[in-house]
């Protein structure tokens, strides 16, 4: 074999497992793959279970080449939680959500919100003395109506609207 081939082997394999900093023991990633084929696709909690087993009630997997933290256990979920939130309250990164906000940016897309909701408002007679003057009348009519009733009212729900 050639040495070159067995430096990129195990270039690419000590890369697949020691590219994750900090993170709990756990099976050992292939390339690509991950862990993906150790785990049943259909029912995985039973692999999940026996990994917990092997690795205890914290460990990590590989999912693809995305590196996911398994918590198995009420106390190990309730001290990730609770004792360590700040370690545990990142987000996974998502391609997709990336793309928006590094293209649009967050900003942009709040202002993009903030002016289709006025305008929609605005559609809907917001800031329009036209509206104004039919919701006044409105009130009339229903406060002529409950003046007019003594006891219990029948109020019809198409006048109000």
């Amino acid at each position: 074999i050639d040495p070159w081939v067995v430096v990129l082997l195990y270039f690419i394999l000590f890369r697949t497992h020691s590219n994750v900093k900090n993170f709990p023991p756990g099976p050992w990633p292939l390339p690509v793959f991950g862990n993906l084929l150790e785990l049943n696709l259909d029912s995985p909690t039973s692999d999940l279970q026996r990994l917990a087993k092997r690795y205890g009630s914290i460990y990590s997997l590989k999912i693809g080449s995305k590196p996911a933290v398994v918590l198995n256990g009420l106390q190990a979920i309730k001290e990730a939680l609770v004792n360590k939130s700040e370690d545990f309250s990142g987000r996974p990164q998502d391609l997709l959500i990336n793309h928006a906000v590094n293209v649009k940016g967050i900003v942009l897309s709040w202002r993009e919100q903030r002016r289709f909701g006025l305008m929609t408002l605005r559609n809907f007679g917001l800031g329009k003395q036209s509206m104004e003057n039919r919701i006044l009348q409105e009130i009339d009519r229903i406060v002529r109506v409950l003046e007019q009733s003594t006891g219990m009212f029948k109020l019809n729900t198409v006048t109000i609207l």
